[in-house]
């Protein structure tokens, strides 16, 4: 690493890997914030057997015996690790990654913070957690063992579809912990997590008694930090989450022979039914030749909802599918390394990472949820998208903050489709019917990154004003409608 010019440092640091930062660490770098112990630190020797502890961890071996899917995943472990990807290159076997599983089910979230010749430099080490699990399970050998990503595909889910989402579930379950909220004072040191816009109370960031709640953190002041784009213009159509912007996609209407399809969005070459999206909506055909836009949150967002128009709920669900994430390997050469550092202030960024991509089409087999919200424009279908490991959309009850979720009695008394099935019989008496002005809080995710996905009607004539690839302000314009004459709601 250069000693001279203090920005050259800089540039040369956050192009580091993680296993040369590890090296910074013998040469004198501390960290200014207390730390969790090294990840994986009591990784079992490669000759060493060991038996998973964690309850998702020995579903996955008795998973991984019972349908002989052992050589499937030595395979894949075998392929990351000769990818000489950072921590993951340690694990050889089945035993290490069930060690690892054990591991991660129970990690405490954190930035790992070095302080190096006066300034102090983060990894998101959140986000690198999230796809390093990912990118095992997006190899070709256990892709071919979950259910497909695709328009056709079916309510049941293969096994090790549901046991990605049980340990979706699982691991947010331990984020409910105040364990969980051990090392939240890292985050101070993430410029990008903006720890002082919100309200910890009179602790800050220490307040906040588990991750979870860190993670769906309200502003101070959201009227004065993010005020809502023309409150008193019903054509103004605002960001429903603070977001990137990916794309619109006009929606077409159905057709008969000879060659019937549904109301879908396509693609690269591959239909969408709008139907399946909004499964089983009584109002999914009102929505035919509209207009869909797509918008992902990353893990450092904001990760509230808010009404992008004034109007009335006539539909609130949760609806079950998948978990998962597209992840891909990025090695990058100097150039690149330099642009990519310079997009967060004082982020470590390795020359070998492992991206998240956030392609769409795959959202509509995703865990979700759904709001049909009637307006002066039309009906607007909402749907926060629960990507990754945010398996579950928690509903806010109109005019309040409170978060509607079932009681831990209740989610251990019932089974998944039961609390799904009352987690939506709470929405219909707690949202369904009442009215909300444009930016109200409507929803909240937990631990992850997530989409957000809105289809507007046909009638609504929305011309969307948003740019691609440009980061948004929650309730700022994303769209206006030209439709001829307001509605009633």
């Amino acid at each position: 690493m250069s000693t001279g010019h203090k920005g050259q440092g800089r540039l040369q640091w956050n192009a580091v890997s993680a296993q040369e930062a590890q090296r910074f660490d013998a040469q004198g770098a501390s960290s200014p914030a207390p730390q969790e112990p090294r990840f994986l630190k009591d990784l079992p020797k490669v000759w060493q057997v060991y038996g998973p502890k964690q309850p998702i961890t020995k579903k996955l071996e008795s998973l991984i015996d019972d349908n002989s899917y052992a050589g499937a995943f030595e395979s894949a472990i075998s392929t990351v690790r000769r990818q000489r990807i950072p921590e993951l290159d340690r694990i050889h076997n089945l035993y290490q990654f069930y060690f690892y599983i054990d591991a991660l089910v129970t990690w405490m979230p954190e930035l790992r913070v070095w302080e190096w010749q006066g300034d102090v430099y983060h990894e998101r080490t959140d986000y690198l957690r999230i796809t390093q699990f990912y990118y095992y399970f997006n190899q070709p050998e256990l892709v071919a063992l979950q259910s497909p990503i695709d328009p056709a595909t079916g309510a049941d889910l293969t096994p090790l579809s549901l046991w990605l989402r049980e340990f979706a579930i699982e691991w947010g379950e331990f984020l409910d912990t105040p364990e969980s909220a051990k090392y939240l004072g890292s985050y101070k040191f993430g410029p990008e997590y903006a720890y002082q816009d919100y309200d910890g109370g009179k602790h800050g960031i220490e307040g906040y008694k588990t991750f979870n709640e860190w993670f769906s953190r309200t502003f101070k002041d959201i009227d004065r930090q993010r005020p809502v784009a023309q409150p008193d213009d019903p054509r103004v159509i605002v960001f429903p989450a603070e977001s990137t912007f990916v794309g619109q996609w006009a929606v077409t209407t159905p057709v008969g022979e000879p060659m019937p399809a549904e109301s879908s969005i396509v693609v690269k070459h591959v239909e969408w039914p709008i139907p399946e999206l909004l499964k089983d909506s009584e109002y999914a055909r009102d929505f035919e030749g509209g207009i869909l836009v797509h918008s992902f949150l990353n893990v450092y967002d904001y990760h509230r909802q808010h009404a992008p128009a004034a109007g009335k709920i006539l539909e609130a669900k949760f609806i079950p599918g998948q978990v998962y994430l597209d992840v891909e390997l990025e090695i990058l050469d100097a150039e690149e390394r330099a642009e990519e550092s310079s997009a967060l202030a004082n982020a470590v960024m390795p020359r070998r990472y492992l991206d998240a991509q956030d392609a769409t089409g795959y959202q509509f087999v995703q865990c979700r949820g759904l709001f049909v919200l009637e307006t002066a424009i039309g009906k607007i279908a909402i749907l926060p998208m629960g990507m990754a490991q945010v398996s579950s959309v928690v509903f806010v009850k109109p005019g309040t903050q409170k978060l509607i979720r079932l009681s831990e009695r209740e989610r251990k008394r019932l089974s998944y489709d039961e609390q799904v099935a009352l987690l939506n019989e709470k929405a219909r008496k707690e949202v369904v019917g009442k009215t909300v002005a444009k930016g109200e809080m409507i929803s909240t995710f937990l631990f992850g990154g997530s989409d957000i996905v809105m289809v507007f009607e046909r009638q609504s004539n929305v011309n969307v004003t948003a740019t691609v690839g440009v980061h948004y302000p929650i309730r700022s314009q994303c769209a206006c409608s030209n439709i001829a004459k307001l509605l009633s709601f």
